[in-house]
């Protein structure tokens, strides 16, 4: 028959405290304080937990605990602090969980698990799209990777606080409904409409931190776009057309090439490293030394460098012309990372370096009696991602080869041939038969004035 605790007297629970070790061992030592469950009587299982003290204390710290059989399994159950829980006051209360497990069937444990539960759903009711804004952009800044993790962070700050929390900031995330969303877009929807399109995402993307807690209306984002806020805004696609970057036209490539050619500054190599690998400005600039096999001649891209490339883990090859190889054997070494420094001890260039010196060929060209390198159908001035658009040109009605090949050459793998192409290898026979081409159409005119020199 199990032992029967006696009953203590209020007086006689006071005086409880902490016990000591007996018999050494375990790296303690006899006489060392410990931990101690005293049985207080008058419920069964009552008892007062006591723990040595921290520092100068007397007394540790000292809980109520009821030890019950809940199913088929022991549980201790805390019923409150000492002394703010009088010993009157946790005989009641454990008399009452006793009576409600051994008679109602009630779980302490799940009943405990419920009310925090909803705590937890009560207080999520409560968080706005600020708060939850504010986890959004935690989150994300802890994902960020790639050339420029910073730009990227500034960026999705700049739409936060200019965009959304102004109009959207203090609604509760139960509250929101398309209408709020349209009003935190309207007044950008037209002029800026790539921007109202990305910031758009980035609402859609803070809702859907909440939307499987059962947080929105009706369960539904309400940035959603299909079957939502389509009927309220006009299409992007109908309202703004995609402005492409200016290009020379690839008939002007070899007067740019033999100008470019005259320069004598790394950003002026690093523009025709461009224009020979048909790279991206981004990716030239942030080149790196690893990245490049002399024995092979080949650059190797990594995946998470390019733009709009889904699978990371996917590079892109790039095979390298003579003048390419030659280009990189003129670059400083240095032990630096990147193969393009930037100026005054930069790693490397500035954004702007290679758009700036197509601009200044452009005026030198201008100021020496030419017509300069601008877009035939725009009339602004060419940029340095235009030359890609100029490549494809030349490639299309001069290059004599499939699509696919001059689409893997600029590292586009949107279409199914393309993509079947990068698993055979990326074709770089091919391609580098096309890339010796085209560096040789671009050296033309400068072969033709040696020619006639002579």
């Amino acid at each position: 028959m199990p032992k029967i605790a006696q009953e203590l007297g209020a007086l006689q629970v006071k005086r409880l405290t902490h016990g000591t070790v007996k018999k050494a061992g375990k790296g303690k030592k006899v006489g060392d304080p410990i931990p101690a469950l005293h049985a207080v009587g008058g419920v069964k299982g009552l008892c007062l937990h006591c723990r040595p003290p921290k520092g100068p204390e007397a007394i540790g710290a000292r809980s109520w605990i009821l030890r019950i059989t809940v199913g088929d399994k022991r549980t201790d159950l805390g019923l409150g602090s000492y002394p703010e829980v009088p010993l009157a006051m946790a005989r009641e209360k454990a008399r009452e969980l006793r009576y409600r497990v051994q008679f109602e069937g009630y779980d302490p444990i799940a009943g405990k698990r419920a009310a925090k539960s909803a705590l937890i759903a009560e207080r999520a009711q409560q968080r706005t799209f600020g708060d939850v804004a504010q986890q959004y952009f935690e989150k994300k800044c802890l994902e960020f990777s790639g050339k420029n993790p910073e730009k990227q962070r500034r960026r999705l700050e700049q739409h936060l606080e200019d965009y959304c929390l102004p109009e959207l900031g203090n609604i509760l995330m139960s509250d929101l409904e398309p209408r709020h969303v349209v009003q935190a877009l309207n007044p950008i929807w037209m002029e800026k409409t790539p921007t109202a399109e990305r910031v758009r995402i980035t609402i859609y993307n803070v809702c859907e931190m909440v939307r499987h807690d059962g947080i929105l209306r009706n369960g539904l984002n309400p940035a959603h776009w299909r079957g939502n806020l389509e009927n309220f805004l006009a299409s992007p696609a109908a309202i703004h057309d995609e402005e492409h970057q200016p290009t020379v036209g690839y008939e002007g490539l070899p007067r740019f090439w033999m100008r470019l050619q005259e320069r004598d500054a790394i950003p002026a190599r690093a523009l025709e490293f461009q224009i020979l690998t048909v790279a991206r400005p981004g990716e030239v600039r942030f080149a790196e030394w690893s990245e490049i096999d002399f024995k092979e001649r080949v650059w190797t891209v990594p995946g998470w460098k390019l733009k709009g490339r889904r699978d990371k883990r996917q590079n892109h090859r790039v095979p390298l012309t003579d003048r390419a190889i030659e280009i990189l054997k003129m670059m400083p070494r240095d032990n630096g990372t990147y193969i393009f420094p930037g100026y005054r001890g930069k790693e490397t260039m500035s954004e702007n370096a290679l758009n700036l010196t197509v601009k200044e060929i452009h005026e030198a060209d201008i100021k020496a009696g030419g017509l300069g390198f601008l877009d035939p159908e725009t009339g602004k001035v060419a940029t340095a991602h235009g030359m890609r658009a100029a490549f494809k040109d030349w490639a299309t009605e001069v290059g004599n080869v499939e699509d696919y090949v001059s689409e893997l050459a600029l590292s586009h793998i949107d279409t199914s041939s393309t993509r079947a192409a990068y698993k055979r290898g990326q074709l770089i026979p091919k391609r580098r038969k096309l890339m010796k081409a085209f560096e040789k159409y671009l050296s033309s005119l400068s072969r033709s004035e040696k020619v006639s020199k002579k």
